[in-house]
């Protein structure tokens, strides 16, 4: 072989090796851009479940219990709207023991319940007639309906 043709091989040689090194890095940084664009896409995913959530939650109504001391021995039980659409027909039910006495004065109860309708913001309070026996929290259901018909029903708990 001539001193051009040998020269020619390594200028070749070289050339692959350069291609074959910069096919590889190619590989890597389209390899790394996949995974960055998989990444992206599931946390899009992510947000457009939590957007569409809280365009439900927007649309919705949810209610709250508590039990609140309003002086030093008097306790009320207070159920708030906090969503954004009123609620209609709303019911509590206290699930107590066999052996437990309810602490809702029920002629109360019977007046206000079921509650017509407790628009966002605003709630209904019931005497709650704790003595020193009384447990000092309770398990409860919530029951409702919302304004497109449909009835729900939440169970929570309210502790002092």
């Amino acid at each position: 072989m001539t001193k051009y043709e040998i020269l020619s091989v390594l200028i070749a040689c070289v050339a692959a090796i350069t291609s074959l090194v910069v096919w590889i890095g190619h590989r890597r940084l389209a390899k790394e851009a996949n995974e960055l664009q998989r990444a992206t896409s599931e946390l899009a995913k992510k947000q457009l479940e939590i957007l569409l959530r809280e365009e439900k939650g927007k649309n919705t109504t949810r209610l709250t219990l508590d039990l609140v001391r309003e002086q030093h021995s008097s306790f009320r039980f207070f159920i708030k709207n906090i969503g954004e659409k009123p609620a209609m027909d709303v019911e509590l039910e206290l699930l107590l023991d066999e052996k437990t006495r309810s602490p809702i004065v029920e002629s109360e109860y019977k007046q206000k319940f079921p509650a017509k309708r407790i628009d966002p913001g605003s709630g209904v309070s019931l005497i709650a007639a704790l003595t020193l026996s009384s447990p000092s929290a309770y398990n409860a259901i919530l029951r409702w309906s919302n304004p497109d018909g449909s009835r729900a029903e939440e169970a929570t708990y309210v502790a002092l």
